[in-house]
């Protein structure tokens, strides 16, 4: 574990990197071209904080999808094991909500389509040419609520030329993963390009409950991409399936007396994550003449996700929590782009969505367990049951023992249609030979109608965890949100190495409606029908963020070391809250965050290659959540002080090819779940070392022996406030921490290409 000691030597070893003499041998680094200002640009020379990674690094990385980024991208956190991505936040910007009404506040884009939520976005990474994860508010340039940032993952196009590459990897705890890919030419102008990708693996978590393993998975994917490129068009359809099934997240208390590498589930391996998604993106190019490109892209997702889990994290049979939902996503856009020999370049676009979901969401428990459960985290005393004396004075009634259910779900059945549109634009003008000054904005218009049906459970206690009343059919509200985002960058060029940048924008994300709440007037009697009420709606959220930076590209171009600093204020943020039993989204106070990042990536020598990153940032709620909650100080969710990643390579080159070696360090500081800044759901600060070693051989193939957490580290991926105090908890639920640390895994991976 990284002590306090060692954070400062970790910043400075990127910091410093600049002040070493380059070797005779140093090589230069390749131009790393990026997209994110809607066209083709260096990265060196975007006014905006971008990380980006070419699809053969992720892949050699053993990057399999979107969590694999975040221990490489500074100010980047929350990965999860499961379909969710409530944990993510860029520069402490993100959002809990793992329900249907809102949005993510992290907007992933998939070959310029916007990839969905919950359930549909952590595809497979596979045959990619580039991932770019761009940090701070990018509403003007991403849109669809990119408030804390976008990420951009572009798949390899098919091409001229035949080519194909196979990937085979075993590794311990049953890991078998298998990728192909073929391009084939049909003639001068139509290229195809396939991809298929297999993997499985076993379970390697201790359950104490009944000594099985936990964490089993199986996913298959299949790519296929048609190409057309004509003299002034230029066309890509890309059709993706994938099937997912894996094991949902899992929970540690210490409450249960057990070891961080062990957990107690009562659903154990019957609880499940499955995923069947199909998109299609098509891509079209018309070069109107020299100087205008007129771009489309033109989206289509859907997607059924089934999720089954134990969310109490006890032995107790307490809250089994699952969700079904179905989804049906449609996107259009249009962009034509002006760039000429002249100052001013520019784009202007809009676009299109709607968005149709059903789902079904279950809380399920055994009514005697539940109520044993209430009493523990209540600290009333012991109870053996739902008819105990000592709940029965708890809930003030008396409980017929003949009406407990030992297998009861509450359900709440939700729909919801969202549709939207977008004008946007871009203008840069080339004040002077150094210095470029940028202009943008994009308006975007909004509209929800939720429904919500809550069905009558029963029993003792009614409808009592998520719900105290049911309905008679749904209850509907529906809105519309819209706002203007401008974007102002300056860009100054000291000389053809040095770049000096300032970007302010407006972040903005839009309103939605709580999935596990209903507004009403109260004309109901506890745990019966509701007469009268509607979706719990909550507003938009926003944000002004600042930035300045320096793009640099030292030591005869065998350096590029970069860094940033941005200040931001945040406005109604959009957060579940925790009230009696539900989970509800409510626009809750405001807060403030400034930081550092800094990357570099280094070729000291001709067979060096060590890539840098480090991030610092200070978050702060400055109004509280609630009056007198005690949050104002408190640090954002997903927000470490501290984080950092460091992988050195060095090839040793032989007669018929070359030796490899590769280390990886990453360390992330204390990171607290939820913005009570409870201990319990506090990660400790944590680190991990994977090493890295191979032949590759001049025959276009290479083997690699490899190895994650080396040292086995402990620790947990993110934690959950689920409860209103510290240390008992509430309503049944305390608070936990969220999937161990996998164990030191070794694995063999050989690749070839053709």
């Amino acid at each position: 574990m990284m002590n306090s000691r060692l954070k400062q030597p970790l910043l400075a070893s990127v910091l410093g990197l600049s002040t070493f003499s380059p070797s005779l041998l140093a090589a230069v680094i390749e131009e790393v071209v990026v997209t994110v200002q809607k066209r083709e640009q260096s990265l060196q020379e975007v006014p905006v904080a971008v990380s980006a990674f070419e699809g053969d690094m992720l892949a050699k990385m053993g990057v399999g999808d979107v969590r694999g980024l975040v221990d490489l991208t500074p100010g980047f956190n929350g990965k999860t094991e499961d379909s969710f991505i409530d944990a993510m936040a860029i520069r402490g910007i993100g959002t809990n909500d793992f329900g249907i009404g809102g949005d993510p506040s992290v907007a992933i884009f998939q070959d310029g389509v916007w990839a969905g939520r919950n359930g549909g976005v952590q595809m497979a990474f596979y045959d990619l040419a580039r991932a770019e994860v761009v940090k701070g508010p990018q509403s003007t340039l991403f849109g669809r609520n990119a408030i804390a940032g976008g990420i951009n993952i572009l798949s390899n196009k098919p091409v001229d030329e035949f080519e194909g590459n196979l990937s085979f990897t075993v590794a311990e705890f049953g890991e078998l993963e298998a990728v192909g890919t073929i391009n084939l030419p049909i003639n001068d102008q139509w290229y195809f390009r396939g991809s298929a990708y297999w993997s499985e693996g076993d379970g390697w978590l201790d359950n104490a409950f009944d000594g099985k393993e936990l964490g089993e998975k199986e996913m298959s994917s299949t790519r296929l991409a048609l190409r057309y490129a004509g003299d002034e068009v230029d066309a890509t359809v890309t059709f993706t399936y994938e099937d997912r099934e894996q094991a949902p997240s899992v929970y540690w208390t210490p409450n249960n007396g057990l070891d961080e590498d062990e957990v107690t589930s009562d659903l154990s391996t019957e609880g499940f994550d499955k995923g069947e998604i199909l998109s299609v993106a098509a891509n079209i190019t018309w070069d109107i003449s020299d100087n205008y490109t007129l771009t489309s892209i033109t989206g289509y997702k859907t997607y059924d996700f089934d999720y089954l889990e134990d969310f109490d994290g006890t032995p107790l049979f307490s809250n089994n929590y699952g969700q079904e939902q179905e989804v049906d996503y449609y996107s259009q856009e249009f962009r034509l782009n002006y760039d000429a020999d002249g100052p001013i370049t520019w784009f202007a676009g809009a676009s299109v969505y709607r968005e149709e979901i059903d789902a079904t969401f279950v809380n399920a428990y055994n009514e005697d367990h539940l109520c044993i459960a209430i009493i523990e985290t209540d600290d009333v005393g012991g109870a053996s049951g739902c008819d105990d004396p000592i709940f029965e004075a708890y809930w003030e009634d008396d409980i017929d023992p003949a009406d407990i259910l030992t297998d009861k779900a509450e359900v709440n059945i939700n729909e919801l249609e969202s549709e939207g549109w977008s004008v946007y634009g871009d203008i840069t003008w080339q004040v002077t030979e150094a210095l470029d000054i940028t202009l943008g904005g994009r308006y975007t218009l909004d509209r929800k109608d939720m429904k919500i049906q809550v069905l009558d459970s029963g029993g003792a206690l009614g409808n009592t965890f998520s719900w105290e009343f049911y309905t008679d059919g749904f209850v509907q509200d529906d809105d519309t949100w819209s706002e203007f985002t401008p974007r102002f960058a300056a860009n100054y060029m000291v000389n053809e190495d040095i770049g000096l940048y300032f970007n302010a924008a407006k972040g903005y994300k839009t309103g939605g409606y709580s999935t596990f709440g209903i507004a009403n007037d109260g004309t109901f009697e506890f745990g019966g029908l509701l007469a009268d009420g509607k979706p719990l709606a909550f507003d938009p959220e926003e944000t002004t963020s600042y930035e300045i930076g320096a793009k640099t590209v030292l030591l005869d171009g065998s350096l590029h070391l970069n860094a940033a600093y941005f200040n931001y204020t945040y406005e109604d943020l959009q957060l579940i809250i925790f009230e009696s039993g539900s989970q509800l989204v409510k626009n809750l106070g405001e807060a403030e965050n400034h930081g550092i990042e800094v990357d570099a990536h280094w070729t000291p020598g001709e067979n060096w290659e060590i890539r840098a990153a480090a991030a610092w940032q200070d978050s702060e709620i400055t109004e509280e959540i609630e009056e007198g909650d005690g949050t104002k100080g408190n640090q954002l969710p997903m927000a470490p002080e501290w984080s950092g990643s460091l992988i050195a390579t060095y090839t040793q080159p032989l007669k018929n090819g070359s030796l490899f070696y590769t280390a990886q360090y990453v360390y992330q500081d204390e990171m607290f779940g939820g913005t009570g800044n409870f201990e319990l759901a506090k990660v400790d600060s944590w680190d991990q070392v994977d090493l890295r070693f191979g032949y590759e051989s001049d025959k276009e193939w290479t083997l690699t022996l490899w190895a994650t957490n080396i040292f086995e580290e402990e620790y947990f991926e993110r934690g959950w406030e689920n409860a209103d105090a510290d240390d008992t908890g509430g309503f049944g639920l305390v608070n936990t921490l969220v999937w161990p640390a996998k164990p030191r895994t070794i694995g063999l991976t050989f690749d070839m290409n053709f």
